[in-house]
């Protein structure tokens, strides 16, 4: 397992981030606070790589297919004994057989799978060229027994794997319990092995060399102990790794030349050399993309026949493209001023009608299903930073919290993260007024149009007093629009990957589904019922998923998005609401609602 990336911001969580590595001289470059290094061997993850020699157009094809998979913990291109190399998390040796044969189906003639191999054990070396010298840690380690690690331990590491710079107050805060029960979480999983230490983000400069050695040709009889011994102390190596293939020794080092690997190998006469050259797609701790596999595989259970419904909202708190998202947060700022512009178009006119409405007002913005805060952040901007006292996030998911946390960040108002499921916000809100403040509930985004009127209406009603207020945001199509038009608009790539995402926790592919008749590009098919746009999948082939067989021709409900018109969402709030005004545009609608 290669870490010869980093990220490019100080916010992103992965270990090393060099997709063009240049010859320079020095070999270290620090440009951000430690993050924690993790051992997911202890949970039951075991790791692989397959090394091949590819075309460039079946390389292509090869990291189309897999950079969104759940499995892959990275994907890099390099120059020697193999030009791919992939890495890949897997449980058992069903899941990586399953993954060597999608690799195999991608591949043309001509491409090799030139090795393949378990890490049997893996030892990185943190920060070895500044600061000082770190012990090595077991990053894969032979373990007989896994853990089973509780909901709240599995939450604080896949936070862990995307900000491990939070301070113990905020990830108390996420993960709603005190900060003596994080200080206990972090010292039970440093026991058990799960935390083996941390890391400076480093950007290590020089060639990055890969080298794999078959021990049995040693020259002397001590060839692999003074080996091990120079890499253990060796500030250019990062990761010393033993494998069960028959290059069984492996380590990484920057190097200034390719030449001065020649010092290492003198008492070997076989081994394989390759300079890893561009990163194509790094996810070493894969956790984050299981999110909600074990709500996935109930709602699976718990039906049969011919049509299986996943439409139920609580799936969707987060998929791996909302963690990736994350990741990218500030780099994405731009795609996602764009993507949402109907909506943060409307929050200027908003904030000032709120502002002239409540004039000497404070203002808590409660912020429902928050997601990552990007919007949050923007309508706050707009109703004025300096009259709002508190910012509340809301969602079911931490790793969610811990992003609107970033989003916000620089807000000089009070950050109060809340781990909370939606159909009980009457539990915590509202919140206790002081003297002219006034509570701003806000449901950005459209999910209100994800449930029925009804339901969503119980759970939101409870939080609204007679001074607070709350914003409902839905995209409405015009009375004319016709069904295709309402169809063509959501006939994406970026839907179809949204709405395949608890399939792809499955294990499922694309491949494995028929295309749309009337979208050859795309495999999701798309229906309006009841004013409501479906996403589905049929399956084209036979499948065994949990167990159990699935016939070609079945169709699998995967997401509901309501399309009202404007009288259809107006009925839809009345029935519970008092509507105190509507702002419009060609494509969204935000309404103002108080209690009745």
């Amino acid at each position: 397992m290669s870490s010869f990336y980093s990220s490019n911001t100080a916010e992103s969580c992965y270990y090393f981030v060099m997709s063009q590595l240049a010859k320079v001289n020095t070999i270290g470059e620090k440009f951000g606070p430690p993050y924690a290094v993790l051992n997911l061997s202890r949970v039951g993850l075991r790791y692989f790589r397959i090394l091949i020699k590819s075309n460039s157009n079946s390389r292509a094809r090869l990291v189309s297919h897999f950079i969104d998979h759940p499995n892959i913990g990275w994907i890099f291109s390099a120059a020697g004994w193999f030009n791919l190399g992939v890495g890949v998390w897997a449980r058992d040796n069903a899941e990586i057989n399953d993954i060597s044969t999608q690799i195999r189906d991608v591949l043309g003639k001509g491409d090799e799978i030139v090795y393949q191999s378990e890490l049997t054990s893996l030892y990185g070396f943190g920060d070895r060229v500044l600061g000082d010298t770190s012990p090595p840690m077991p990053i894969v380690d032979a373990v007989y027994s896994p853990l089973e690690l509780s909901a709240l331990e599995m939450d604080y590491i896949k936070l862990l794997t995307l900000d491990s710079s939070l301070s113990t107050n905020e990830f108390a805060e996420i993960l709603g319990v005190s900060v003596q029960e994080v200080d206990m979480l972090n010292a039970r999983l440093q026991q058990a092995g799960v935390i083996v230490g941390s890391q400076n983000r480093i950007q290590y400069q020089g060639k990055y060399c890969k080298v794999f050695v078959d021990t049995l040709s040693r020259k002397n009889e001590n060839a692999v102990e003074s080996l091990t011994a120079r890499l253990w102390s060796d500030n250019r190596c990062i990761y010393v790794e033993r494998a069960n293939g028959k290059y069984d020794l492996e380590f990484e080092v920057v190097l200034d030349s390719e030449r001065d690997l020649k010092p290492y190998l003198k008492d070997f006469s076989l081994y394989k050399t390759a300079i890893l050259t561009t990163n194509f797609y790094t996810n070493l701790y894969p956790l984050s993309k299981t999110a909600n596999l074990k709500e996935i595989r109930e709602m699976l259970s718990g039906q049969s026949g011919s049509v299986i419904d996943f439409r139920n909202s609580k799936l969707w708190y987060l998929n791996h493209k909302a963690a990736d998202a994350y990741l990218n947060i500030y780099e994405n700022k731009k795609y996602f001023e764009v993507m949402e512009k109907s909506e943060l178009d409307l929050f200027g006119e908003i904030g000032t009608y709120i502002q002239s409405e409540n004039p000497d007002a404070t203002f808590s913005l409660i912020d429902i299903g928050s997601g990552d805060g990007m919007k949050a952040e923007a309508f706050i901007k707009k109703l004025g930073e300096e009259t709002v006292k508190a910012y509340y996030p809301v969602d079911i998911q931490p790793i969610e919290l811990a992003a609107a946390l970033r989003s916000n960040a620089e807000g000089t108002y009070a950050k109060h993260p809340t781990l909370l499921n939606i159909e009980k916000l009457g539990t915590r809100f509202p919140l206790r007024l002081q003297p002219n403040e006034r509570q701003v509930y806000v449901f950005f985004g459209g999910t209100y149009g994800n449930y029925k009127s009804a339901i969503i209406n119980a759970y939101l009603k409870p939080v609204l007093d007679s001074t607070s207020l709350m914003l409902i945001a839905m995209p409405i199509v015009a009375e004319q629009k016709s069904e295709e038009e309402i169809l063509d608009s959501y006939a994406s790539l970026q839907i179809e990957d949204v709405a395949f995402g608890p399939l792809v926790q499955m294990g499922l592919v694309k491949e494995q589904f028929k295309k749309n008749p009337s979208h050859p590009g795309l495999f999701v098919h798309l229906s309006l019922e009841e004013s409501k746009v479906v996403s589905s999948f049929i399956l084209d082939k036979d499948i065994e998923l949990a167990g159990r067989e699935f016939p070609s021709g079945t169709l699998f409900k995967m997401t509901t998005s309501w399309k009202p018109t404007l009288d259809q969402f107006t009925a839809a709030l009345e029935s519970d609401f008092a509507i105190e005004k509507i702002f419009r545009n060609e494509d969204m609608a935000i309404a103002l609602v108080r209690a009745r």
